[in-house]
């Protein structure tokens, strides 16, 4: 099954380079923005085990490819 791996799961053990002068990152404006994509992440775990509960619970070849495509329509991409 096709799945999307959380940001931190690339981030840990390696150091990110920042140039010298950079100032320091804000800790509150962090703290919001990992609250969004947690809530973000949530919302489309239910999502998809809405539309895997809606084909029987049973995860084939062809339900996860109706489940991709089902994505790829609803999403909402800008070119």
């Amino acid at each position: 099954m096709n799945a999307i791996a959380p940001r931190h799961d690339f981030a840990r053990g390696h150091a990110i380079a920042t140039p010298r002068n950079a100032p320091p990152r804000s800790r509150f404006l962090r703290c919001i923005v990992d609250t969004i994509v947690r809530a973000r992440q949530r919302q489309e775990e239910r999502e998809l085990a809405r539309r895997f509960n809606r084909y029987g619970g049973r995860l084939t070849d062809d339900i996860e490819r109706r489940i991709f495509e089902e994505m790829i329509r609803n999403c909402n991409f800008r070119v």
